[in-house]
């Protein structure tokens, strides 16, 4: 298939238009993302631009959706292989931001972060740092959507200042668990997450202090509690409660009070 000239994608106005929607010759975009994007606008046309506003209202949406885009080759397109991603042919940035170009169209911001990019932000502390055992775990049930994945790391008393939050991991006497003491506020699709990446303070004050650990949904002394939110009614924002959460310290993601420099990092993509 050559790269040409693709009028669905644009308005063909001279210089309003990514150039290579007109046929100019690009160093960049092949054949296989005019394909993936093809493939992308297909899908957000008849799964997600029609219901869109139905879900926002109901504060919800189905099941079998993150199923559904999954089996379409969408939900795991930028995850890798060997995790149970799709990613097209020689996948590279460019599929990456045409993937979130394309999802972007359908209008919901709260269907996204839900189904779509809620878990991009939870699930690469886990791959990059996780160990075997916790990717197996993790990675295929949700990049294939049969399970979902929050980021915890806002609380009521800090949102953008990671470096001052409160939530503490302190291990218990026999050194098998971290008690998990505090609060996070705004969690993106807590709601329905099975799985969460949460940020907590192991150590002192300050940068060198905070730790990533996986908490599982349904842990003792775990509560998820809906919050009202202004708008993306369909992403499920909760707000977590700790009282005493025991969890082992298999769970710990990488090494104890590096979390900070974790966050950051995963913090350049999202």
């Amino acid at each position: 298939m050559s790269l040409q000239a693709h009028e669905k994608f644009g308005d063909q106005v001279p210089y309003g238009d990514p150039s290579w929607y007109q046929g100019a010759p690009t160093p960049y975009y092949t054949a296989s993302h005019v394909v993936f994007r093809a493939k992308m606008r297909a899908f957000v046309e008849k799964e997600l631009k029609p219901y869109v506003d139905e879900w926002d209202e109901a504060g919800d949406y189905p099941e079998e959706l993150r199923e559904k885009a999954y089996k379409a080759g969408i939900l795991g397109a930028i995850w890798p292989a060997e995790h149970g991603g799709t990613p097209p042919p020689d996948f590279d940035a460019f599929h990456d931001f045409i993937w979130m170009d394309e999802l972007c169209r359908c209008g919901g911001g709260g269907i996204l972060w839900a189904v779509f990019t809620g878990f991009g932000i939870a699930l690469p502390p886990v791959l990059k740092h996780g160990t075997p055992e916790m990717r197996a775990k993790v990675a295929r049930p949700v990049i294939s959507g049969q399970k979902v994945m929050s980021l915890a790391i806002s609380e009521p008393w800090v949102g953008s200042d990671v470096a001052g939050l409160q939530t503490t991991a302190v291990k218990s006497p026999d050194g098998k668990h971290y008690i998990v003491n505090g609060a996070k506020k705004w969690i993106t699709g807590g709601m329905k997450a099975s799985f969460f990446t949460v940020a907590v303070r192991t150590g002192g004050e300050g940068v060198n202090g905070i730790s990533l650990i996986l908490m599982e949904a349904g842990a003792k002394g775990f509560e998820t509690r809906r919050m009202k939110t202004q708008g993306w009614w369909t992403s499920g924002t909760a707000y977590l409660d700790f009282d005493d959460v025991y969890v082992p310290v298999e769970n710990l993601i990488g090494i104890e009070n590096k979390g900070f420099q974790y966050i950051m990092h995963n913090f350049n993509h999202e």
